[in-house]
């Protein structure tokens, strides 16, 4: 197909450092059919997400980044309405030069700039929700933008999210559901480095290790870990913990500075390793004998998934999206959030118990894993794309849809 006769599809990121929401669209620009789309994309300067684009031979434009968080500080309200005039600026002249057939935008705030942008243009807009929308004065505002948006669209990564963001609208056909996916082969090809990451480690095959994969922020509940690994360390005295990852946004090196705190008056210290970030963490995965997640809050926990390709079993709080992946007990276990005396006996006890351990992990990778793939993912957007822009025969164009290569981090 000519330049001529590909649509272009206009996505717009609020920021432009990579984490788990940018590592999904990443992958959805890898597997987009080419030959049919023409991707442009929308976001800050700083951070690597422009460098990662200009990777995969996308356009990439510098935007204003939209930083600015739920609050009702009337310092930051403004700062975020300044922000949000700059941003809708850039759109909406973005939009009128290249006349995207759909314009899709990466999270809650990019979509709020790129709806108001598109007003009076007849473009539909894609609002791709990677997080719980909170309870807040400013979501009921946000749900009736939506709602009286005619051209306005929202794709929720779980159920959970889903409904979070319709709130009262609980039957709103603008909002559906589709689950991120994962490069199902990529975990399951063993990785020559995961031996080698006990050995940097230190600790030997026979050490029980357990891992915390993704950015290091307070909602992952890195620090309820640590208390529960301290509470049962004398009784396992094998067990190592690794919390791979980093900071991503600045306001949250506080938290980093009080876990490490943590850690050093656990008595643990040598046992509880900060990796730092992995690019690829099927290595760390694989080496791994539990991946837990242990969030107050997750929207849909694609590391989940990528452990259970791993045959890692998993261990993970019941909140958001998590239920939607782990079953209790089959593919998994599940325990309640801010439970740290719960988490510590759950952990003692699966240590002591490969038995279980591996009928979850085997479970997980028959039944689960395939409700997850990436390809599945492509195809399902692949189908909405064709679906918004009018296209005659979406069928053929799902089956030209190429499986995404970038592998997620820390996210």
């Amino acid at each position: 197909m000519s330049t001529f006769n590909k649509k272009r599809i206009l996505y717009v990121n609020h920021t432009g450092l990579v984490s788990g929401a940018e590592v999904v669209l990443l992958n959805l620009l890898r597997g987009l059919d080419r030959d049919r789309y023409e991707p442009i994309v929308l976001s800050p300067m700083q951070g690597s997400l422009g460098a990662e684009l200009l990777k995969l031979e996308v356009e990439w434009h510098p935007i204003t980044e939209i930083n600015t968080r739920f609050t009702v500080r009337p310092g930051r309200i403004l700062r975020f309405f300044g922000q949000l005039a700059r941003t809708v600026a850039a759109i909406r002249k973005r939009i009128h030069s290249v006349s995207p057939a759909i314009v899709h935008a990466n999270s809650i705030r990019a979509g709020i700039a790129a709806s108001i942008a598109a007003i009076g243009t007849g473009k539909p807009v894609i609002w791709h929700v990677h997080d719980t929308l909170p309870r807040h004065p400013a979501s009921a505002a946000i749900r009736a933008f939506v709602l009286l948006a005619p051209k306005t669209r929202v794709i929720a990564v779980s159920e959970a999210t889903a409904q979070a963001f319709r709130g009262p609208m609980k039957r709103s056909k603008k909002v559906r559901t589709i689950y991120n996916g994962v490069d199902l082969e990529k975990f399951r090809t063993p990785h020559p480095a995961a031996l080698r990451f006990r050995t940097q480690l230190g600790i030997s095959e026979s050490d029980f290790l357990v891992c915390a994969v993704g950015q290091i922020c307070a909602r992952k509940g890195l620090r309820e870990l640590v208390e529960a690994f301290r509470q049962m360390q004398a009784q396992a005295p094998r067990m190592h913990l690794a919390i791979v990852g980093k900071v991503v946004f600045r306001h949250e090196e506080e938290y980093l500075q009080a876990l490490q705190r943590d850690v050093q008056v656990s008595g643990a210290a040598g046992r509880i390793h900060f990796t730092g970030e992995f690019r690829d963490v099927s290595p760390v995965l694989q080496a791994s004998n539990l991946l837990v997640l242990n969030s107050s809050d997750e929207p849909f926990g694609l590391v989940l998934v990528e452990a259970m390709a791993s045959e890692t079993p998993v261990l993970a709080s019941r909140v958001g999206g998590i239920p939607e992946i782990v079953t209790d007990t089959e593919n998994g276990w599940l325990i309640q959030p801010g439970d740290t005396s719960a988490l510590a006996s759950k952990l003692l006890a699966l240590s002591h118990d490969p038995i279980s351990l591996q009928r979850a992990a085997e479970n997980a990778q028959r039944t689960t894993c395939p409700r997850f793939s990436l390809e599945r993912f492509q195809s399902e957007i692949a189908a909405y794309y064709s679906q918004l822009a009018g296209d005659t025969d979406p069928k053929k164009w799902q089956s030209q849809v190429r499986p995404a290569l970038i592998r997620t981090g820390s996210n």
